[in-house]
Formats: structure tokens, sequence, C-alpha cells
């Protein structure tokens, strides 16, 4: 390599532990975002859109979205009679769900990302399973496989020639040359896979995303853009405190090589099903608040804000997520 990108927002992400994969601040309450073994948990089919935007100040911020389904496969009884013989009990309704300690769902993601000068859209199916072993412990394992486009704005990347930083770069570097060329055609195939033991409050689970990095990779260019494995471990509890409060707590340890470990702490209070509040703590980063309302027992909204609590503060005013929800 004969240049060098020095691309300030990217620094500015390598502080928040250069993770590849968009960041959210109410993942305790969308945990499929991160783990595939959680889609299907609640009863309804849902939709959920969020939004964030990072680090305000910087210019150029890490601007991240999804859109989420998840539903959940129904079984439809299947009555065991013979209609030939006269039966003195009325025959089953063929619209009745059929009850079963094993259970599907299904669902599909939309995802993009910006930071700096990178871009990266995703489009990703969904698949759970879920077997309730006790009335207490129930055990799901996820799978989520998907296809990533990656894209690079040279206009937001400045660029030097390394021996003789004042001639600037006059071209010459296969890699880059394409980056500027816009020949970014880069289509990378995703997999993930995710496990969850739910016991009672409790639950701990596992997942790994980018499984296959960029070894099933199409399209017409030589740029890499080295997607490395994620790896995600989340547990918590959900303490009852009263009939209408409780509390729900949650860890989360992602792993993502060579950046250093992350922790993620966030406590969240709900009053009523009504109205819910809580902190997030996001160890050697950021710090804040999320607070939320349910509209309508279908619709619910969630707003979260953080702030840094490194170097970062001195140029950031911050970070605003945005999470709506539909159930039905």
């Amino acid at each position: 390599m004969r240049i060098a990108l020095f691309i300030l927002t990217l620094l500015a992400v390598g502080s928040l532990q250069a993770q590849q994969m968009p960041q959210f601040s109410q993942v305790a309450m969308n945990r499929s975002l991160y783990n595939p073994a959680y889609v299907g948990y609640e009863p309804k089919t849902m939709i959920t859109l969020g939004g964030r935007w990072q680090m305000i100040g910087f210019g150029n911020e890490p601007q991240s979205a999804f859109l989420n389904f998840e539903r959940n496969i129904k079984i439809k009884a299947k009555p065991i009679y013979n209609p030939g013989m006269r039966v003195s009990m009325p025959i089953p309704d063929d619209n009745r769900t059929l009850k079963s300690k094993f259970s599907q769902a299904y669902g599909g993601q939309l995802s993009s990302d910006k930071y700096g000068a990178f871009k990266s859209f995703q489009l990703a199916g969904l698949y759970a399973a879920h077997y309730q072993f006790t009335s207490l412990l129930k055990v799901s394992g996820g799978l989520k496989l998907g296809i990533s486009n990656n894209g690079f704005d040279a206009e937001k990347a400045q660029v030097l020639n390394v021996s003789n930083p004042a001639i600037g770069y006059q071209g010459g570097d296969t890699e880059y040359d394409e980056f500027t060329a816009e020949k970014l055609n880069s289509n990378i195939i995703n997999l993930g896979l995710g496990v969850n033991v739910q016991y009672g409050n409790f639950f701990v689970g596992a997942a790994a995303n980018q499984l296959t990095k960029d070894a099933i990779q199409f399209g017409r260019t030589n740029v890499n853009f080295n997607l490395t494995s994620h790896l995600f471990l989340m547990t918590g509890y959900n303490f009852q405190i009263t009939e209408e409060f409780k509390v729900l707590t949650t860890v989360v340890i992602k792993k993502m090589s060579p950046a250093p470990t992350s922790l993620e702490v966030s406590a969240i209070g709900n009053f009523g099903d009504v109205i819910f509040a809580g902190i997030n703590y996001h160890h050697k980063a950021s710090a804040g608040a999320i607070v939320g309302f349910q509209v309508s027992p279908a619709f619910r909204i969630g707003y979260s804000f953080d702030a840094s609590t490194n170097k970062i503060i001195q140029s950031s005013f911050g970070g605003h997520e945005l999470v709506l929800n539909y159930r039905f």
C-alpha cells in the first residue's frame, strides 16, 4: 500500500470498540436484533422500526436504522374423527390452533449503517424454533441468513501520499482507485446463529453474526471490507417488584477481534405496562436514559439519549435513538 486513509469519524468509531455491525441502545426490548433465537418470543406479529444517530457534533456521524418483522407459525388443530360415524360430541373447530411444546417463528430484517466514508445495507431472513420443556424452562435456537452490500464515499476521506504528504495522492493503488471509481458492487452473504435459555424470569443467550465473514462474496471489485465475526452474550432478569411495577435488567457482552470486549448494562422499569423508563451504560463509552410510552395495546414508542463518558465528550453532544413498535 502506498497510501493512507485518514478518516476522523472512523477514529471516533474506533473508540466505540470498532464494531462493524450497527449499534443500538434499546436492545433489551429488541433482542432479536443481535440474536435470532428471540424471534417469536412475543405471541403477536410484530413490526419494529428504529433509528439511531450517534456522536452528534463530529460531522458525518454514524447513523443506523432497522426495520424488523416477526411472526409466529401457527399450527391448526387436526381433528381426529370419522365423518361417516354418528357422534354425540361437537366437531372441533378447524380454526383453533394446536397447543404444543414446540413452536416456530420467522421474520425479516432490513438494516443500514453509515459511519464516516463507509456505508452498508443488509437484508436478512430470520427463523427460530422454541421448545417448552417445563412451565418454566424454554430453550430456543435461531438462524439468520442474509446479504449485505457495502459502499464507500471517497469525498468523505482525505488521502495522502505516504512518501510525500505534500504531493497528495496521484493514483496507482488498485484498491483505492476502485473506491474512487465507485466500483462498489461488493455483495456478501452473511450467516448468523443464536441460542437462548429462558427459566422463569431469567434468560441467557449467545449469538454469532457474520460467521462466514467475506468467504461468500460476489461483485466486480477488488475492495476488501474485512468483515469479522461478532459474538454476543446476553443475559438478564425480570424483577416483579409489585403487581404493577417490574424491572428488566440486561447485560450484553460483545466481542469482535481484534477490538476489546464491549460491556453494556441496562435497567428498565415498566409501570403498569403503560410507561417504561430506565438507564443504560456502555463501559468506557457512554451512559444514558431510556423512556417510552405504550400509546395503545398495539403501538409502543421508545426514545433513548446517551452521552459519551470518554474523551469524545469534548466534541460530541451525545446520541439519540427512536424506536416504534407495532403488534397485531
